[in-house]
């Protein structure tokens, strides 16, 4: 725990126990309780904590003014989306998310030290609460002042940090008796340590955790750096400064005053307050809590449950709506892409919940005019998202017609499930398979619960559904490659100061298993989507094929076979000499660079939020992803291939060198991070003048004219939210065109005309076909006609149903349409089995004759089976084939008697 501090003692406060949590606190003068609910209510509420009303950006303003002033450098927000820099998790959820790994495990040094921020960040974990609570927010501003301790440079530490915290809280207005610092221990992403909770009037304002451990399986072990790791929720403190009713009001009132005037919702202050005062005592986890909840507010107000709910929900839905806005700004202002999968998952979570709150309101407003009035009210402070609204505005209307789409494609699917479960005698549709139906196709629980009560059933939809299936998306799952244990030094890379060279001299240090170990190597090793070299080792006039070269703890192995290996391990501690594949290094050299030119012009057709996704680059053709939230366009895939050859055109000097993470990421920003996060204290950077700027340990030319042609020879959809474009470099793209010219040549050929005039001889030979194709089937239906009049007579009784079968001289179209025809009139036949020379069989029953038993899908794949094939199909109608045509007339025969045996 904490050390006793010198400073609360300083400024008059006494250390003490909580007489209900038993928790140890500081506080000035007597007091009883540690000043946190549920040992305290929420005081503040119509009773503001200060004189002066604070709204949330007033507050961020008078809050990184005061702590630069003490000496912090403000630094700008980071971007919402984590994985930007770090590849663990999604979203930033803490200010400390922007420092790790990096800056908190000591390998580069922070932007600034101190430092001062207000970070948005987002956390799903009670976005279930978000609304019913008055304080639950998917969005927060964490004001946060940071410290990092080395042995060499000391900033400040546990009581500069709590001098800093009191004298801001009594800037602002807070008398110091009312403020409490409770002793506790903080532990996250692997560090932990000694911390106070500061609380006024019930309600927590702000974290003082003081980084000192590294969490280990033997225990904890004390960490060189030492930071001091703050947390201020900035709409908690414009709350108590205002004394709203909820968190909300305070924090961004004016999109809620807007929503009120839009939707007709008059927001009932006195319930919402004492919703938010009982709210505060109590932690809402599931359904069984808010019925609590319910019940404790109805009783204080002295109406029914029923009558609070229904008041309730419209107030809450008005709180949603402002609140996952906002949420979703940031998200799509910082580059997420709604999709099935990872960051996406989450970001259409929060969009489809909001556009489920507006359809309560029966709002008539689309998401996203609700979006614009977010966006309005944000870029007061944060302009940049202003310049993100068309961007945003796009993604919003495209998701809001899937998500129609989705319900209503979804109901078919649920009454299937219903009707597995139905026969599996279940009388719910269980959680798991609501989250299935979610998490797979979209249907959100609002609607499978609609769909279940339409079918008489039920639906288990827990009450915190969505926080369920965040948490399961919350995370990324990084796979831990098993560790190779080599003892040898570095490898030096030549191929960064000598890129053009070929050919060189090393000393074979010894082996890992089949691979050879240089003490130097011109043996680009794969990795950031480029393959590596391949080529040759040589001593004297033994030449060893190298197939493979990879890196592992900058140590570079190159792969042999197991009889070169064998043979050259002789040559241990020699001097020996090495050959890359020339021609391969320079198209994979060409490729690569031309990724960075498109993906730079894909930024500038598409929008900034273009952003890789991966990447494999190869001799004759690469591949580039990019998350983009619908398909690319024909015109803009152009357009993306047309500047992307400009650029080389223009001949650019590509340069690269080496610089400190910290110094890179001041100069560019994250986009450095394009094609990865890149580990390492410093970074190698590659920028194409006025075009690109990526940290890439790649090969690339010394200017973009050396690349030659591109040419992008397809794109495709690889997943939800991610468009794949495929594309040639240099001679390969030559090549690429000499193909499609060569496809245009054997056109013509085949048309005999010119390539000028394929598309329309192409258009008018479909045209033809088509019409053509509707002349043939309007005939067959004649034909079919015809035959059901010439065989309806022959058609006879078994039991209480008519049956006909038949050998016919039809192909399997055919067979289908005569049997429906027969079977579906109303007096037609019952049950008919047709077959063909071909070996192809038909059957088709009516709905009497289903009724009765008869089920042609059971029928059919027996007679198939006496054709030596098989069938299938649904009790009305199936078909089946086999390769025995000659056994025909058994296979009929075998029909009809199985309906005779269901019949009679």
């Amino acid at each position: 725990m904490i050390t006793m501090s010198r400073q609360l003692e300083e400024l008059g406060f006494t250390k003490k126990t909580c007489k209900k949590c038993g928790n140890e606190f500081w506080s000035i003068g007597d007091r009883d309780t540690c000043g946190d609910a549920p040992c305290d209510e929420y005081e503040f509420i119509g009773n503001p904590a200060t004189s002066k009303k604070y709204d949330l950006y007033g507050i961020q303003k008078e809050f990184t003014e005061f702590f630069q002033k003490n000496g912090h450098t403000p630094i700008k927000r980071y971007p919402v989306l984590a994985k930007r820099w770090r590849d663990d998790v999604f979203l930033v959820g803490a200010s400390i998310y922007n420092f790790q790994p990096w800056v908190t495990s000591g390998m580069v040094e922070p932007p600034a030290n101190p430092l001062v921020v207000a970070q948005p960040s987002i956390r799903l974990n009670d976005v279930d609460n978000v609304g019913r609570t008055g304080r639950h927010m998917t969005c927060f501003t964490m004001g946060a002042h940071h410290a990092f301790n080395s042995p060499e440079k000391q900033v400040y530490w546990k009581d500069e940090t709590v001098k800093y915290c009191h004298d801001f809280i009594k800037h602002i207005g807070i008398d110091p008796s009312e403020i409490s610092y409770i002793e506790s221990w903080w532990k996250g992403g692997g560090n932990e340590g000694p911390c106070y909770e500061i609380c006024v009037r019930g309600v927590e304002l702000a974290t003082l955790v003081f980084i000192q451990y590294k969490t280990t399986p033997e225990g904890l072990k004390e960490i060189p750096l030492k930071i001091v790791d703050t947390g201020y929720g900035l709409e908690r403190f414009a709350w108590i400064s205002q004394g709203t009713a909820t968190a909300y009001d305070a924090s961004f009132g004016p999109v809620i005053n807007k929503l009120k005037d839009i939707s007709g919702v008059e927001l009932d202050q006195e319930l919402l307050a004492e919703n938010a005062k009982i709210a505060g005592m109590m932690d809402i986890e599931d359904i069984a809590d808010l019925k609590v909840l319910r019940s404790r507010v109805a009783g204080k107000l002295g109406i029914s449950v029923d009558a609070l709910t229904k008041a309730a929900k419209p107030m809450e839905a008005v709180y949603v709506i402002a609140d996952h806005t906002r949420c979703l700004a940031f998200m799509l202002a910082d580059g997420v892409i709604p999709s099935n999968v990872k960051e996406g998952y989450l970001a259409r979570l929060v969009l489809r919940r909001t556009v489920r709150f507006m359809n309560d309101l029966k709002l008539k407003e689309s998401l996203s005019e609700m979006m614009d009035m977010q966006l309005d009210f944000l870029s007061k402070t944060y302009p940049e998202i202003k310049n993100s609204q068309e961007h945003i505005s796009n993604i919003i209307n495209l998701e809001e017609k899937r998500y129609g789409k989705t319900t209503s494609k979804g109901t078919k699917l649920v009454q299937k499930s219903i009707k597995y479960l139905k026969k599996e005698n279940k009388t719910e549709i269980p959680v798991d398979m609501l989250i299935k139906l979610y998490d797979s196709h979209g249907i959100p629980p609002e609607s499978i619960e609609e769909i279940a009560v339409a079918e008489n059933f039920s639906a288990a939809v827990p009450d915190n559904f969505y926080t369920l299936v965040a948490a399961e998306h919350e995370e990324e799952t990084v796979e831990e490659k098993a560790q190779i244990e080599l003892n040898f030094p570095e490898t030096e890379l030549m191929f960064y100061d000598e890129p053009e060279k070929r050919d060189f001299q090393a000393e074979l240090l010894g082996f890992h298993e089949t691979s050879a170990v240089l003490d130097r190597t011109e043996f680009y090793p794969e990795g950031g989507g480029q393959p590596s070299d391949i080529g040759f080792l040589r001593v004297g006039d033994d030449k060893f094929r190298v197939l493979h070269a990879e890196k592992v703890q900058n140590v570079v192995l190159h792969k042999l076979s197991d009889e070169d290996a064998e043979k050259f391990k002789a040559f241990t501690g020699s001097q020996v000499e090495g050959e890359i594949d020339p021609v391969r290094r320079t198209a994979l050299t060409r490729n690569h660079t031309a990724t960075h030119l498109i993906v730079a012009a894909a930024r500038r057709v598409l929008g900034e939020h273009i952003w890789q996704a991966g990447a494999q680059k190869g001799v004759k053709k690469s591949r580039i992803d990019l998350s983009h939230y619908k398909r690319i366009k024909p015109e803009e895939l152009q357009e993306i291939e047309l500047i992307a050859n400009r650029f080389v055109m223009e001949n650019h000097d590509v340069k690269t060198r080496w610089m400190n993470r910290t110094d890179a990421e001041k100069e560019y920003g994250f986009i450095l991070y394009q094609g990865g996060v890149v580990p390492g204290t410093d970074i190698r950077t590659v920028k194409i003048e006025n075009v690109d700027v990526q940290a890439c340990a790649g090969t690339h030319v010394e200017r973009t004219g050396d690349i030659g042609m591109i040419k992008i020879t397809r794109t495709e959809r690889i997943q939800d939210g991610v468009e794949r474009i495929e594309f040639s470099a240099g001679e390969a793209a030559v090549e690429a065109v000499q193909r499609s010219d060569d496809l245009l040549k054997e056109s013509s050929t085949i048309f005999k005309v010119e390539s000028e005039q394929l598309p329309k001889t192409c258009e008018r030979f479909f045209t033809e076909w088509k019409a053509f194709k509707n002349e043939i089937g309007r005939l067959q239906d004649q034909i079919a006609a015809l035959k059901i009049e010439g065989i309806g007579d022959k058609a006879e009784k078994i039991g209480d149903i008519t049956f006909l079968s038949e050998a016919m001289d039809s192909d399997m179209g055919e067979l289908i349409k005569i049997a429906t025809d027969l079977t579906e009139n109303e007096d037609g036949i019952d049950v008919v089995v047709f077959g063909n020379n071909d070996g192809k069989i038909v059957g088709a029953s009516s709905k009497k004759a289903v009724g009765i038993g008869v089920r042609m899908n059971e029928i059919i794949k027996g007679a198939a089976k006496i054709l030596g094939g098989g069938g299938g199909g649904r009790p009305n109608l199936a078909q089946g084939a086999g390769r025995n045509s000659e056994k025909m007339v058994d296979a009929i025969e075998y029909a009809a008697q199985k309906v005779r045996e269901i019949v009679e």
